[in-house]
């Protein structure tokens, strides 16, 4: 007998779904449920499933989410009849995937919740994409079946998800995917679970993504991996991405604390160069101290010239004042040339007076 027909099934197709509670179970429409234990272990459960059935379809389950406010949904996607209260829908099949972090996503504010869903999609015995929702999204499963996962144990989730990125199957969608839904899970086995991920032995493009949510979910314990790989990697693309990292990190003022360290410390130039870039982008005028002092000090000139592209990326009212500051008064012609070709891509009236002024003279 076929392993669907042994479950009990919950045929959800034209349910109406209403307000946006948090559920221990997703909001679906427009399709199946079929509920299935776990308590086997999570992954004999996953590869019982597809095995019985080529797809394509979904497994999915609930595990404890990361503390905060989140919304993971979708973006560009009508919502579903009689949800208009609700924080957003997404298609089942769909490619759009939106995750936030913060009190508003779109005018709504996000979810706090105890829990999150992971969907992963199969075909043809194996998994092709792994996707993370909020309890607040709606979703239109548009007549797939949906695998309900009973009692997964977040630590084999984990586990599992880690496996898929061992695979090396080019079919199954984007690693940043699966690196993401690792990251919302709560507790220490995320943790070490994503500080293999960015260890040097990884591919590039693994260790870039799961910087990105060592650093953006994983608070000052994130930023102490992070700062310990910037002190002893040579990768230089790695490192592009772990200062950036860092800036993403919520424990804002170390961090901007450590960038301002990194910009006038670090031996490498790549590096000073990145934290110039970032102090600009997060910090405002509060970084501005540190740009001018690398365009001042700053040995190398190609450090002196990010930092003053660094201070053409801070709001113009703080910006331009210190870009005509360093085209008047700087006496490297690097540097004033940068800050004049800096100051003519403002289109700021201040600078269009400047320019003019040279002009005249």
């Amino acid at each position: 007998m076929r392993l669907r027909n042994m479950m009990m099934i919950t045929v959800l197709a034209a349910v109406a779904v209403t307000g946006c509670a948090t559920a221990e179970q997703p909001q679906l429409t427009g399709g199946k449920l079929v509920e299935h234990s776990a308590k086997a272990g999570a992954q004999a459960a996953i590869e019982q499933i597809i095995k019985a059935d080529k797809g394509p379809a979904w497994i999915a389950y609930s595990v404890p989410v990361i503390p905060g406010e989140h919304h993971m949904c979708c973006y560009g996607s009508a919502r579903i009849t009689g949800n208009s209260a609700c924080c957003g829908s997404c298609r089942l099949e769909g490619r759009d995937h939106d995750v936030s972090f913060g009190n508003q996503v779109g005018g709504c504010k996000a979810t706090l919740a105890s829990v999150f869903f992971v969907f992963m999609r199969f075909e043809n015995g194996s998994i092709r994409q792994v996707r993370a929702f909020s309890t607040d999204c709606a979703i239109d499963a548009a007549g797939s079946t949906t695998y309900w996962l009973q009692d997964v144990e977040p630590a084999q989730s984990i586990a599992y998800m880690e496996s898929l990125l061992t695979q090396g199957d080019s079919r199954r969608g984007e690693s940043d995917e699966i690196v993401s839904a690792i990251a919302l899970h709560a507790g220490t086995t995320a943790d070490a679970a994503l500080e293999r991920l960015v260890q040097p032995g990884q591919p590039s493009k693994l260790r870039g993504q799961a910087a990105f949510w060592i650093g953006s979910t994983r608070s000052a314990h994130g930023l102490d991996v992070l700062l310990a790989l910037i002190k002893s990697d040579q990768d230089r693309e790695f490192l592009e991405q772990a200062v950036f990292a860092v800036s993403q990190n919520e424990e804002h003022e170390r961090a901007f604390n450590e960038l301002i360290r990194l910009a006038r410390q670090d031996p490498r130039h790549e590096v000073r160069e990145h934290s110039l870039f970032w102090l600009a982008q997060e910090a405002g005028h509060k970084a501005a101290g540190t740009i001018t002092d690398a365009i001042e000090n700053d040995p190398d000139t190609d450090v002196k010239k990010k930092a003053v592209f660094a201070l053409s990326e801070m709001p113009q009212e703080e910006g331009v004042p210190l870009l005509i500051d360093q085209a008047r008064k700087n006496r490297n012609p690097v540097v004033r040339k940068e800050a004049i070709f800096w100051l003519g891509q403002s289109e700021d009236p201040r600078a269009l007076d400047f320019i003019a002024s040279i002009l005249e003279h």
